[in-house]
């Protein structure tokens, strides 16, 4: 099974960013929204370890890496977006952080997402470790 860390590298009142890393490498970039204790759809997810699990997402038309066993939430999926408009509490993922309509964001979110399916494919499950850098 794979084991993957997401390490939140900047914390603001507007967005999350962190880098996923596995097998020591960093394989994209991250943005999530910013901490609000947790609210679905609104927050990031608490740091912790949770399994993750393959599972085709109806509103995204596509299999998606979900987050699974986060406290009170359902349906946190990794996914392509920029900014925080589009997080809906979900990581997004890109190939680098910048800024967007005034908006910290991450940018190459397609390409972002590539990579990061193509490092876990041959599998259907895994484990995230979502923490502070440092």
């Amino acid at each position: 099974m794979k084991k993957i860390k997401l390490l939140r590298v900047e914390r603001g009142n507007e967005a999350t960013l962190g880098v996923i890393v596995v097998a020591g490498k960093a394989v994209c970039w991250t943005l999530e929204e910013p901490w609000r204790n947790n609210k679905a759809d609104i927050s990031c997810v608490p740091e912790g370890k949770y399994p993750l699990k393959l599972e085709f997402s109806p509103s995204k038309g596509r299999q998606l890496w979900t987050i699974k066993d986060v406290p009170g939430r359902s349906y946190v999926r990794i996914h392509t977006g920029n900014t925080v408009d589009d997080t809906e509490g979900c990581p997004l993922t890109g190939t680098r952080p910048g800024y967007l309509n005034g908006k910290r964001a991450v940018l190459g979110s397609r390409e972002g997402f590539k990579d990061f399916m193509a490092v876990m494919s041959g599998s259907g499950k895994a484990e995230i470790e979502i923490k502070s850098f440092g």
